[in-house]
């Protein structure tokens, strides 16, 4: 009787072993999963003013607010337009408390500034020269193979939308080669026909066509957004690689505008 019991008990342990080294340790699962993929979080702003105001570029009073969607939203990098120059950069590093790291592009056509700012204090930035204005590139020094634009598009002509956005993807597609690139920035596209005025665009089909030739190469990562500006305009977008992997949280942030911005910043966590 006791030799049926002990092979009873035996088999139980068996059926036990097999049952624990079969299923997956949770730990050894998630430690596999976070070292096989990149989480990347972009987010880009338009931090300036509607046309109504006497100076539609960004307003001083307005930069502590935007360190604080920064903190709470904890991004990588930061596409910004809009700014003064590099004196509004430098305060609003400052209040992010050094945690990032940016750069205003080169002066071109106008009286603003693209900036990028990046969470790594060895990050690099680079001019990007596009028809006649600059947009800038920035690169953290732990992921070198991944760059990130800041562009903005003309606010008032379709066909210099055109032109800018034809010079930029020249300068991307050559980047993207050697490395993984996402543009973010406020293009101005007026992609719905109900949305046309003499005010914003002058020709419907040369945005269609330029959007069409960004998407050539890259992904809209932020189309699940929706509008990012009043009038139920979407015209900020952050583009990326046609393989992204896993698009994760896509988010237009509508409660981050204060004064008289007539943007609100847009998110994207990507996974590759």
């Amino acid at each position: 009787m006791w030799v049926k019991v002990l092979l009873l008990v035996l088999f139980c342990l068996m059926v036990a072993g097999a049952v624990h080294f079969a299923q997956p340790r949770e730990s050894e699962e998630s430690s596999s999963l976070s070292n096989s993929s990149r989480v990347l979080r972009l987010v880009t702003w338009n931090i300036g003013y509607a046309e109504l105001e006497d100076d539609t570029r960004a307003h001083d009073k307005d930069l502590p607010a935007v360190a604080e969607v920064i903190r709470r939203e904890n991004p990588d990098a930061v596409a910004l337009q809009e700014l003064t120059g590099k004196a509004q950069l430098d305060t609003l590093l400052k209040l992010l408390n050094g945690q990032y790291r940016g750069a205003v592009a080169q002066q071109g056509r106008g009286d603003r500034f693209e900036a990028v700012l990046v969470k790594d204090p060895g990050a690099t930035f680079t001019p990007v020269p596009v028809s006649d204005r600059y947009a800038l590139a920035a690169s953290s020094r732990s992921h070198p193979d991944i760059v990130l634009v800041s562009a903005h598009a003309d606010a008032f002509n379709a066909s210099r939308r055109r032109t800018y956005t034809e010079a930029l993807m020249d300068w991307a597609e050559a980047r993207a080669q050697s490395a993984t690139v996402f543009i973010a920035g406020d293009f101005n596209f007026e992609l719905k026909a109900a949305n046309e005025t003499n005010l914003y665009t002058d020709n419907l089909k040369h945005d269609s066509e330029s959007y069409s030739h960004i998407l050539r190469t890259f992904h809209d990562l932020g189309r699940a957004g929706g509008d990012t500006a009043i009038n139920d305009r979407r015209i900020d977008y952050i583009f990326g690689p046609t393989q992204p992997g896993k698009i994760g949280r896509v988010a237009v942030l509508r409660d981050a505008a204060v004064g008289r911005m007539d943007h609100w910043p847009l998110l994207v966590e990507v996974s590759f």
